[in-house]
């Protein structure tokens, strides 16, 4: 990763370059929109025109991290010689299949003041924590460690869809606590495996890690699988089937604070609070937003929120209305 921070406009800008297109893609989904703090330096990204960033020194203004011999230089140079960035543009790179997307992403952040240095060492981390090497990385996931006596191709469905649309989930007949899910591409896959590896659902720690296979075999027509395999290609639950849909942007790590969307004009508070502790959990706080048709509700553990979801997530609340459920980044 190269990184180069400056000023323009009097707004503290940074250009990031990734090692391929892929990486930058899967940071750009991840983080654009998201705050540094809270509430705080919110997250602009798009792809720059840049092709290579010419990094010449390694100080809190500019780093190579593939070059760490570079001298520190005097630290003001870089933002002088502003022949090493050219323009950030706020125009994406048109996607091709030959990887038309640019390796290099223009981040700005509103919304407060910060150092260069903080900034920087921020996008790093986070760039770093959901870059991925995506490239070559086949859509199938192995997820083990399942309760088998909880979990089912529908529920392990919502969950990952958080993430992805999945295609087919299939668990494993002679090894029921183990499933395969594939997901549209590796880019979804990878996304899905940083935030839900570890997460604890139904009492058990789940574990997920790349399949080496490249698809989930459907079963052979009226052979039995005891209805463990299911194909969800047709769904009309994907979440990032339609571009440009704002689902891009609110991909979160499970939470404890879950938003609802969708909501039925008739429906209370009281209503959202009995519906979600039906299930066993606590309702610990909420807050309708002000046309009460979107809300957030905040379980008691991550746990809980984490079943909610799988349980609710388009649930049928009459009158033509399916509860869109998803993991929040803010806090009741």
């Amino acid at each position: 990763m190269k990184i180069i921070t400056f000023t323009k406009n009097n707004q503290f800008q940074a250009l990031l370059q990734f090692s391929d297109p892929v990486n930058a893609q899967q940071a750009k989904l991840s983080l654009d929109g998201q705050n540094i703090y809270n509430s705080c330096c919110t997250l602009r990204i798009d792809f720059s025109k840049l092709v290579n960033l010419n990094v010449k020194y390694n100080n809190d203004k500019s780093r190579d991290y593939t070059r760490p011999d570079l001298p520190t230089g005097d630290g003001d140079s870089v933002n002088k010689d502003h022949s090493l960035l050219g323009t950030p543009s706020g125009a994406m790179a048109s996607y091709s299949s030959g990887g038309g997307y640019s390796s290099s992403l223009s981040m700005s952040q509103g919304g407060g003041a910060m150092s260069p240095l903080s900034a920087a060492a921020a996008a790093a981390a986070a760039a770093g924590r959901v870059a991925l090497s995506g490239s070559g990385v086949s859509g199938v996931l192995l997820a083990s460690n399942l309760n088998e006596e909880m979990v089912t191709p529908q529920s392990i469905f919502t969950l990952f869809g958080v993430y992805g649309d999945v295609q087919r989930v299939k668990i494993l007949y002679n090894k029921k606590d183990s499933a395969l899910i594939q997901l549209s591409d590796g880019n979804q896959a990878q996304l899905a495996m940083s935030h839900l590896n570890g997460q604890k659902v139904f009492g058990k720690v789940m574990r997920v890690t790349l399949s080496k296979h490249q698809t989930v075999a459907l079963p052979r027509e009226g052979l039995d699988d005891q209805l463990l395999t299911k194909d969800f290609s047709g769904s009309p639950l994907h979440r990032f089937k339609k571009p440009g849909s704002k689902n891009f942007q609110n991909i979160f790590p499970p939470s404890s604070t879950l938003h609802l969307s969708n909501v039925r004009e008739a429906v209370e508070e009281d209503d959202l609070r009995l519906l979600f502790s039906n299930g066993g959990g606590a309702v610990k706080g909420f807050k309708f937003f002000q046309d009460h048709k979107m809300a957030l509700i905040q379980m008691t553990s991550v746990e809980e929120a984490i079943q909610t979801l799988m349980e609710l997530h388009n649930y049928d609340m009459g009158g033509n209305h399916h509860l869109k459920v998803s993991f929040s980044k803010s806090t009741i």
